[in-house]
């Protein structure tokens, strides 16, 4: 087998069993283990952790090994912090800039994101929300507050599918977007600030809850 096939199949395995929450946060990666596994070398298994932590799945930590990402609450709530100054800085500076493509474009992903909700796939459903929350900085056509938001974005997804409740009686989340929009049309710029600040506390919250089961590494392969 090829070093690419490898290095692909762990890395797909992984990153899926990490995205759909099989496997817990805070497990070590051993890499003699997964290549004895799918019996290769460790340089395809090291390259496919390497791609694993430089999208913040995985924490490499020197002389301990990998391990699946595990903030701490305090991680946490220091990325939502810096994510409510990259919200309002991308509605003061995006908000004059809206056209109505851009409203329906937050329409349309607020009903891939109900669907999402209805079919219980929690990974279509963060990925429209996060692409929703990017509208507002795409707008702005300032590229480095474009940049920052869409990595604080990358990160906080990847919180919320680990840690966040998906219960299927709680629509709270879609609301709150309904109601962005709504603020936006009626031209309530100083409203949909308050709501959006609402709206992460509301998630923040959310991810204090971790509980769901998860199945040991050497089982996904």
């Amino acid at each position: 087998m090829r070093k690419e096939t490898v290095e692909q199949k762990v890395y797909q395995l992984i990153k899926n069993a990490i995205l759909r929450r099989q496997i817990a946060p805070g497990n070590q990666l051993f890499e003699s283990a997964i290549a004895a596994k799918v019996n290769a070398s460790r340089t395809p298994i090291r390259s496919a952790i390497s791609k694993l932590e430089a999208e913040g799945l995985v924490d490499v930590i020197p002389n301990k090994g990998a391990f699946i990402v595990q903030p701490t609450m305090e991680e946490m709530i220091q990325a939502f912090e810096m994510r409510k100054v990259l919200e309002e800085m991308a509605i003061r500076e995006g908000y004059s800039k809206l056209v109505k493509t851009h409203i329906a474009l937050l329409k349309s992903y607020t009903e891939e994101m109900s669907k999402a909700f209805e079919a219980g796939d929690m990974l279509v459903y963060h990925e429209q929300n996060k692409t929703f929350h990017l509208i507002m900085a795409n707008a702005s056509g300032n590229r480095y507050l474009i940049d920052f938001m869409e990595r604080i974005l990358n990160q906080i997804t990847i919180y919320m599918i680990l840690y966040d409740v998906f219960r299927e009686n709680d629509e709270n989340d879609l609301l709150e977007h309904h109601q962005m929009i709504q603020l936006i049309e009626k031209n309530d710029k100083e409203r949909l600030l308050e709501v959006v600040k609402e709206h992460l506390n509301h998630s923040l919250t959310k991810l204090e809850n971790d509980k769901h089961k998860y199945q040991s590494l050497t089982k996904l392969f």
